[in-house]
C-alpha cells in the first residue's frame, strides 16, 4: 500500500493548478516584445550549442578554411545554400534559406559569433531579408 500512496500524492501533485511567482506587467512589456525576446533568446542558446558543439566551425582563423567549414557545415544541416565571393578589396559570406525571419536571426547571431571568435581582424556588415543573409567583410 505505500507505493499506492505515493502514486497517489505524485498524480496529485499533477492536478494542482501551476502559481507563476512574477506575472506578467502588460503595461510595461507588450506581447510582441515578450516573444521576441523569448525567439532571441532561443536562438541564440541554439547558436552558442552549435558552436560549443561543432568546434570545427572555430578551428581556423584563415577565410578560406572558414569558408569551407561553413559551407559543409549548411550543406549538412540542409538549412541553406553557402557561397563565399572574394572581390577587390572584400569577401561575402552569403546564405540563402527557406527558414524565414527566424532562420535569418540564426544567420546573423551565428556570423556574429564566428567572427567574434574566429575573423577578429576583420570589419563586417550584415544585409538580410526573410530568406537570405549576406556578411560583407574585409
Amino acid at each position: 500500500m505505500p507505493d499506492e500512496i505515493s502514486r497517489n500524492e505524485l498524480f496529485d501533485n499533477f492536478n494542482k493548478s501551476v502559481n507563476y511567482k512574477d506575472e506578467i506587467n502588460f503595461e510595461k512589456h507588450s506581447m510582441n516584445n515578450i516573444i521576441n525576446e523569448t525567439v532571441e533568446k532561443a536562438i541564440n542558446d541554439i547558436v552558442i550549442k552549435i558552436i560549443n558543439t561543432k568546434t570545427i566551425l572555430t578551428s581556423s582563423k584563415n577565410v578560406d578554411e572558414i569558408a569551407k567549414i561553413c559551407e559543409k557545415f549548411f550543406q549538412d544541416s540542409n538549412f541553406g545554400t553557402f557561397e563565399y565571393i572574394q572581390k577587390t578589396g572584400r569577401n561575402n559570406f552569403k546564405v540563402v534559406h527557406k527558414s524565414g525571419d527566424n532562420g535569418t536571426k540564426f544567420l546573423g547571431k551565428f556570423f556574429e559569433k564566428i567572427f567574434k571568435t574566429c575573423l577578429k581582424n576583420y570589419s563586417y556588415h550584415i544585409i538580410s531579408n526573410e530568406n537570405s543573409l549576406c556578411v560583407i567583410f574585409r
